[in-house]
């Protein structure tokens, strides 16, 4: 069974399991098991479409007392969670008592929920964090989010910074996904990816790109070629390409979230 270190290292969930082995992740949950047990099957059972445990992945987030287990709960919350899950304060009681590590981990997966509805978190995370090694990551989702300094300065006050983001909101379809301000798709963000690696290609550099092959690899369930220091060369370009190939081949609906292929 894989674990929740190795995940927590990694770009993706691994592979998606068989439909036979999806109904049997589904009965062992109703047995008593660990903590990890319990996510790793949680974990295996989104892959395959089914989230209708999402309650128990968001029960265990808020009553775990394992930083390590808390910090994977982040990782896959934001990436199966909808905008209904973010509107609902409670799903995200933990934050009230998150450490400063695991405030970093929100803020730093802030993004991959493609939902302005996990702005007022952060704004709250932001007042709280002030002044701490957290700061500086919030205000990277937050601008990554919605582009805030295009605007306002940086260091821009939390009520500023709020101002902008309802002024913002007015202008998004409510039930899109937006990534860089813009409803999500893949083809746009492969296009950023391959541009990407072709620069660091002709100048035999690392990708350096934080989340697009992360998105990627999440949405579709097959890992991405490329990650944050890989190192291009032909091959590695034309694995890209291949890659970014497949993906053209599924049915994309621009604005949509995806984990492994299915919609959230």
């Amino acid at each position: 069974m894989i674990t929740v270190n190795e995940l927590i290292k990694s770009i993706w969930y691994g592979p998606a399991p068989s439909a036979e082995e999806a109904q049997n992740i589904k009965g062992s949950l109703q047995g008593k098991i660990s903590e990890e047990e319990c996510l790793i099957s949680l974990i295996q059972l989104f892959k395959s479409g089914d989230f209708s445990l999402k309650h128990t992945l968001i029960h265990l987030m808020n009553s775990t007392k394992d930083e390590k287990i808390l910090n994977l709960c982040i990782h896959v919350f934001c990436s199966v969670c909808t905008h209904e899950d973010l509107r609902k304060v409670e799903n995200l009681n933990f934050l009230s008592r998150v450490s400063e590590d695991n405030a970093y981990v929100f803020a730093s997966c802030a993004r991959e929920t493609l939902s302005p509805e996990v702005v007022p978190y952060l704004l709250a995370l932001l007042d709280e964090w002030d002044d701490t090694g957290v700061e500086e990551v919030i205000r990277d989702s937050l601008d990554g989010i919605m582009d805030y300094t295009e605007e306002l300065d940086w260091n821009a006050s939390v009520e500023e910074i709020g101002s902008y983001y309802i002024e913002w909101m007015n202008t998004l379809l409510p039930t899109f996904y937006y990534y860089n301000r813009e409803p999500v798709f893949p083809g746009n963000l492969t296009k950023s990816l391959v541009q990407r690696a072709f620069t660091a290609r002709e100048r035999n550099k690392q990708v350096k790109m934080e989340s697009i092959h992360i998105l990627l690899s999440v949405w579709s369930g097959k890992k991405c070629p490329v990650q944050y220091e890989t190192l291009v060369d032909e091959e590695v370009f034309q694995q890209l390409t291949d890659y970014i190939n497949t993906l053209s081949e599924r049915s994309w609906e621009r604005g949509r979230k995806y984990f492994y292929g299915h919609i959230v």
